[in-house]
């Protein structure tokens, strides 16, 4: 109080906006600067702790260091998106499927795992390798789908914070159809007043970088709350880049565990309506395409990536267990097999490579229905080795 009898210009009303505005001045500044810190340099994904699963959300800035940390520019870029497949569930870091494909495509490229569990192949890898398409013109990104499976152009929810991060600053190219869809998902009414919010907090992001140096201080100094996902509480708050990539290791869990009587008839009954709704009976008993399913898909398909972009796409499409499809009757296989190649036929089409990956996989070789066990992920591996040097080589990628 006496300072402010005093006249103490310290504590006059200009006095302290112009200080506000320093201070935020200088947290802009500094939230620039940690954006272009690898924050996970002992990492080869973004396993749980440092993903959405656990609360933690990483940013456009903080994934495209990531990959800036991995890869020279001399080298050719393999981004790997999609789902926990791709991510590599059930296989340890030191042995995940991206690490074996590095092994077998040698030096000359870099791969780096930006796959989420639950995502789609226009989610976070996506976005960042479209991000990078001009610092890294040599670049191939991969993502994985089932037979007949397409999604939209603005992806899963629990990852939109990522297009929503990417889009208002500016690091996406132009594609009609995926600014219609972001216009019709923040218009939905039902759902209008979260989403708008959503809206201005990634467009307030853009100019004030927030969410970078809050992941910066949650990655290297202490997390801000606790969230049920860790073990124990005494851990809620320790920097997220400090906790290891603890995957489960398929090959250490029994067999009767992961094949479970309850997993077995659930998942027996997702593997055989994989491809179900693309066929129908002919007159004849063959198999006949779903014009209408497969329309749809042919048109999801055709949007999900950006015109530009088709060529450099490498899709997986992906299958179930031997397990299970072993004992379907052989229609039932013949079917899945059509649908495969229709898929692939299908990407190819619209401008995209794609390639089947799974054929000559053994029950040993899927730690469940669809996720691989290491000797899964070697074979993962091998397959998709070939498919990138020949994609590269027809992108002009290795010319000397």
């Amino acid at each position: 109080m006496s300072a402010l009898k005093t006249g103490n210009p310290l504590f006059r009303p200009w006095a302290v906006l112009a200080g506000g505005i320093l201070g935020l001045a200088a947290l802009v500044w500094a939230a620039r600067i940690v954006g272009r810190i690898d924050l996970h340099p002992n990492s080869v994904r973004f396993h749980p702790m440092i993903a959405p699963d656990s609360q933690y959300e990483p940013t456009m800035a903080e994934m495209r260091a990531f990959v800036r940390a991995r890869c020279r520019p001399d080298q050719i870029l393999v981004i790997v998106g999609g789902n926990s497949i791709l991510l590599g569930v059930g296989q340890p870091a030191d042995r995940v499927w991206s690490g074996k494909l590095q092994e077998l495509l040698g030096d000359r490229y870099a791969v780096v795992n930006l796959a989420f569990r639950g995502s789609c192949p226009t989610d976070g890898g996506a976005l960042v390798a479209e991000s990078l398409r001009d610092e890294f013109p040599r670049q191939i990104y991969l993502a994985n789908v089932a037979p007949l499976q397409a999604f939209d152009t603005i992806g899963i929810e629990a990852y939109r914070f990522i297009l929503f991060d990417a889009y208002y600053k500016g690091l996406l190219v132009d594609w009609p159809p995926r600014t219609g869809d972001i216009r019709d998902y923040l218009a939905d009414p039902p759902h209008r007043a979260a989403r708008r919010e959503r809206d201005l907090a990634a467009r307030a992001d853009a100019w004030l970088r927030f969410r970078d140096f809050w992941n910066w201080w949650s990655a290297t100094k202490f997390f801000t709350f606790a969230t049920p996902y860790q073990p124990d509480i005494k851990l809620a708050y320790k920097p997220r880049a400090s906790f290891r990539d603890q995957e489960t290791d398929y090959d250490t869990l029994p067999f009767e565990q992961r094949f479970s009587p309850a997993n077995v008839a659930a998942d027996t009954v997702i593997a055989r309506a994989n491809s179900s709704a693309g066929y129908t009976r002919s007159a004849t008993g063959d198999w006949e395409l779903n014009r209408n399913h497969y329309d749809n898909f042919l048109r999801l398909a055709t949007r999900m990536f950006p015109d530009p972009l088709k060529p450099r796409t490498l899709i997986l499409v992906g299958r179930n267990s031997p397990f299970y499809t072993e004992r379907f009757e052989p229609e039932l296989r013949e079917r899945d097999e059509l649908a495969i190649r229709e898929t692939i036929l299908a990407w190819e089409k619209i401008g995209c490579a794609a390639m089947d990956f799974g054929p000559g996989f053994a029950v040993a070789d899927f730690g469940d229905r669809t996720h691989l066990t290491t000797s899964g992920g070697v074979k993962l591996a091998a397959a998709t080795a070939p498919h990138i040097r020949a994609l590269a080589d027809k992108l002009g990628y290795l010319a000397p």
